[in-house]
């Protein structure tokens, strides 16, 4: 009798203090997917260059609540890789959330797993339109390269342009591109003479480039996956098609941090993007000052930086709304639906297809106190990804 009324007493004594003890901070563990060697190690650096200035503005505690990073390398485009590293992140590291994934059949290899873990995932890159539709579990704070390329293509026809070759890296965001130019182009009465598209891994360009001088046309659009491929792309071009006359209309492949690699030569390329270096944003004049803050005067931002440091605002949002232990459900119905400012400007995401809606900016590469960039001269507002429209899911 006296040892059950002991046990209660206590029992209640414990509860009353559980009570009034403050709450316990965890830690949240945040899985990224990155390339961190090879020939594109620069996606896994810039990834993480954008999580290290993000925390260095916003401290490393939300609530409390430290977020810490894993990171994992896959080298490449390695679906298998990806696969096995997400698997280990979700079943051994028990991340609350994934961001990442530069490359596309990356993102795509990982899609099974989560949606069997039931974790969120924010893309970083990964730019093929489909994906969101593979996982209700993944939410893309990048861009589609469909989203970039209807407003380049859109001013090309509008301004003179009235023949184009095409010339992609054969993958899935190239196909998205691709067919958005094409789309578009002809839309607005632009003739395309023709579409080549060459193996991801490219560098010698001159053989396509041979068949392009044979087409004269006006213009040669572009898409490559960055890095080596691309910055010897750009450079063929300067040599071989720029003194044809032949213009080069581009996305993301001219990007501030690649320009020095490609010279002069790169001057009054046109291209289309949906952050811009050189902008007087002042989220990005601060991300900009902290970034050569923390790394050095030679510190550059791009796309992939940029996408990372507001991917960690969207986890920091989650935790600060949901605490440190978040569903993927809870996450999602935060994220799907998320406004906020950005160093590339106003984004949202949209709540029926989970990829992001923002300004694309038309650009030139000009020379500014001895140092190439990109400046804008026009900006096209709020652009959702035209692919969703294109193809409407089957009801």
């Amino acid at each position: 009798m006296f040892r059950a009324s002991f046990i209660k007493l206590a029992t209640a004594c414990a509860a009353v203090l559980l009570l009034a003890a403050p709450a316990r901070a965890d830690s949240v563990k945040i899985g990224v997917v990155g390339v961190f060697s090879g020939a594109y190690a620069r996606w896994g650096e810039q990834f993480k260059r954008g999580i290290d200035v993000y925390q260095a503005q916003h401290g490393a505690l939300v609530n409390g609540h430290k977020i810490e990073i894993a990171y994992r390398d896959v080298g490449g485009a390695d679906p298998n890789r990806a696969r096995q590293v997400v698997e280990d992140l979700v079943l051994r590291e028990k991340v609350q959330a994934i961001g990442g994934f530069a490359f596309t059949p990356n993102a795509l290899a990982a899609m099974e797993v989560l949606n069997e873990a039931k974790v969120p995932a924010i893309l970083f890159n990964a730019t093929a339109s489909p994906i969101p539709r593979k996982s209700p579990y993944v939410v893309r704070v990048s861009f589609t390269l469909a989203q970039d390329v209807v407003p380049l293509a859109q001013w090309a026809a509008a301004n003179g342009i009235k023949r184009v070759v095409t010339l992609i890296s054969d993958y899935g965001p190239g196909y998205d591109g691709e067919d958005a130019f094409l789309r578009t182009f002809k839309a607005a009465g632009g003739e395309v003479a023709e579409s080549m598209r060459v193996p991801l891994s490219t560098t010698d360009f001159s053989p396509y480039f041979e068949r392009v001088l044979a087409k004269k046309p006006d213009a040669l659009f572009m898409f490559g996956p960055g890095g080596p491929s691309s910055v010897g792309l750009i450079n063929t071009w300067a040599g071989r098609l720029k003194p044809a006359g032949i213009k080069l209309l581009a996305t993301n492949e001219l990007q501030e941090i690649d320009l020095p690699k490609i010279g002069a030569a790169a001057i009054d390329v046109i291209s289309a993007a949906h952050y811009t270096e050189s902008s007087d944003i002042p989220l990005n004049i601060a991300l900009r000052k902290a970034l050569v803050e923390k790394f050095g005067k030679d510190a550059v931002p791009d796309t992939g930086l940029v996408s990372a440091y507001d991917g960690m605002h969207m986890i920091y949002e989650a935790v600060a709304k949901f605490g440190p232990r978040f569903t993927a459900d809870q996450a999602m119905s935060l994220w799907k639906s998320l406004k906020f400012d950005s160093p590339r400007g106003p984004v949202m995401i949209d709540p029926a297809t989970r990829d992001i809606v923002q300004n694309v900016y038309l650009r030139r590469v000009v020379q500014r106190d001895g140092k190439l960039i990109n400046l804008n001269f026009t900006t096209v507002p709020m652009v959702k990804d035209p692919w969703k429209d294109w193809h409407p899911e089957a009801k």
